[in-house]
């Protein structure tokens, strides 16, 4: 889903990268990155070769159209043949192919909970902010458990999750116990463990709808009403500018506009399918115009339905 993708793979007996571009969203097309049929080292390799596609683009690419002003657009305008000869005329060398092979053999990680670093005796520590908000005193919360118990360093997930690390052995017990873990917990619930939310209306002037509260409070409803035996991705967004990411979560809610009763409500588009990591491929749109006020029963039949949630009642 990004403009340049560096993807793990062995060539010729050594670890580098294998090369996609073109991926993103927007609101009149969303595309899954392509491979360049490239392979780099892990090395300065990598930088040089980011550098030649951003030139490429950047003197090639539409300017007199906003809504073509992504790398995807000239690919194809191009082909990608010539984009990927025009990218090594500008890498000053010549590009490997790709390896045949990528080594991505796991599914998406959260990173939540307390895991062994490679150097011996630390750890880190994910921690699960709810959709991800953060309030200015939570960041100074944060930065002072990091200090303590770290090493003064905070990391911020593309879950919108925060990781501490360089935690010791001999700390990481005591970390557990301070009291904004009761907040940001190392064991969330299924449903809110894995939610995202782009900002919404409360913020955002392209949003259609609110989505961060009512997201948090529909994963709350679900998991009072269903047993879980694995957590499903779900994903809001407020437009069709998908920052939210719906085309890769199981459940995928865009904001739109739905009529109820004659009138206009905050609804969502229902999408579903989409995944990352091992296997990756963007959802698809199943169900439009779902008035949000009646998104619990429609979510709780597609949780039971797709993803062997079963009532506790």
């Amino acid at each position: 889903i990004n403009d340049i993708a560096f993807v793990p793979a062995y060539k010729d007996g050594e670890l580098g990268f294998n090369v996609v571009v073109g991926g993103f969203f927007s609101a009149k097309r969303c595309e899954a990155a392509v491979p360049l049929n490239a392979w780099v080292p892990p090395n300065d390799d990598v930088v040089d070769l980011s550098r030649a596609i951003l030139e490429v683009y950047r003197d090639h690419g539409s300017r007199a159209n906003r809504q073509k002003s992504r790398m995807m657009w000239l690919i194809d305008e191009l082909g990608m043949d010539k984009f990927r000869e025009m990218v090594a005329n500008q890498f000053g060398r010549s590009l490997k192919t790709a390896a045949e092979k990528d080594e991505i053999d796991w599914d998406k990680r959260d990173h939540i909970g307390v895991y062994q670093q490679k150097q011996p005796g630390l750890n880190y520590v994910g921690l699960h902010v709810p959709v991800g908000r953060l309030q200015a005193q939570d960041m100074f919360d944060l930065a002072q458990l990091a200090d303590v118990y770290g090493s003064g360093e905070v990391r911020l997930t593309v879950e919108q999750n925060v990781i501490i690390p360089n935690i010791p052995d001999s700390r990481w017990q005591s970390f557990l116990t301070e009291p904004l873990l009761t907040r940001f917990s190392i064991t969330p619930a299924p449903l809110t463990r894995s939610l995202v939310s782009c900002t919404g209306a409360q913020f955002c002037n392209f949003a259609l709808i609110e989505t961060k509260q009512k997201a948090l409070a529909l994963a709350q409803t679900l998991e009072a009403e269903l047993e879980l035996s694995k957590p499903v991705r779900i994903h809001w967004t407020g437009c069709p500018n998908s920052c939210g990411q719906p085309q890769v979560a199981d459940i995928g809610l865009m904001g739109t506009k739905a009529r109820k009763d004659g009138k206009a409500v905050e609804g969502v588009d229902i999408y579903m399918g989409g995944k990352v990591g091992k296997d990756a491929h963007l959802g698809k749109c199943v169900q439009k115009g779902i008035p949000c006020e009646d998104l619990v029963p429609v979510l709780r039949d597609l949780l039971i339905e797709n993803f062997g949630a079963k009532p506790k009642n």
